[in-house]
């Protein structure tokens, strides 16, 4: 899967999800100050999965009605256990993120919710 991840999510996740094969682009690479409307169209035109500790995503999308490819918020934990609550979505979530669904995972809890405005999946008409 190809992630985007935001700043206040950034750390040791994109070490494991890279070493676990995931393609993976870190906001802060770029820039730590970058506007969430700005990383959410990133996350569009790449077609990438935005991981993120921040409720704004998910309330542009639901509100105002912005497109998106799929969003995981993670509870804003340690880093060692947001890292086992990341593991356990992709385990047990991994269609619904690749769905394009918004997918909220706090300790104890991973609510999943469907949004009118995802994005669907361009595929390369020679590949097929």
């Amino acid at each position: 899967m190809k992630f985007l991840i935001d700043v206040n999510a950034s750390g040791s996740l994109a070490d494991g999800l890279m070493s676990s094969g995931h393609d993976v682009i870190q906001v802060a690479d770029t820039d730590s100050k970058m506007q969430d409307d700005d990383i959410r169209c990133w996350a569009v035109r790449e077609q990438r999965i935005i991981i993120t500790t921040d409720r704004d995503f998910e309330e542009m999308i639901w509100r105002e009605g912005k497109e998106h490819c799929g969003v995981l918020r993670l509870e804003n934990l340690p880093r060692n256990l947001r890292r086992t609550l990341l593991d356990d979505v992709l385990y047990h979530h991994h269609q619904d993120l690749a769905s394009g669904a918004i997918v909220i995972a706090q300790s104890g809890k991973i609510r999943v919710r469907r949004s009118l405005y995802k994005r669907e999946p361009k595929y390369d008409d020679q590949a097929l």
